[in-house]
């Protein structure tokens, strides 16, 4: 479990090192065309905020588990991260039997 957790650290530290790369890249580049620097440094910095959060939810998806209610319509569902198998399990079991289903009317 712990090496899991570093494995995920590592990859998601590389993506913001890679957005951090890329929002430079594209303030520089703005720069070259004699952008004052109060608009290029916003969009370098909307650039990295917006690859980080991206590279976040990629990696969060990877390292998550979603369990979700097996009644056709309804809209019950759970996310687990880091969970062992005795808590993965006892979670399907609760999606499976939770006592109010939320189904969407029209």
């Amino acid at each position: 479990m712990n090496a899991k957790i570093r494995r995920y650290n590592a990859v998601a530290a590389g993506a913001r090192v890679v957005a951090a790369v890329c929002g430079l890249a594209v303030a520089l580049r703005l720069d070259a065309y004699a952008v004052p620097v109060w608009l290029s440094a916003p969009c370098g910095f909307a650039v990295v905020s917006c690859l980080t959060a991206i590279a976040d939810r990629m990696v969060g998806a990877l390292a998550s588990v979603t369990y979700a209610c097996t009644v056709p319509g309804c809209t019950f569902s759970v996310r687990l991260r880091w969970a062992g198998p005795a808590e993965r399990r006892r979670w399907q079991e609760a999606s499976a039997a939770h006592p109010v289903h939320d189904i969407p009317r029209p």
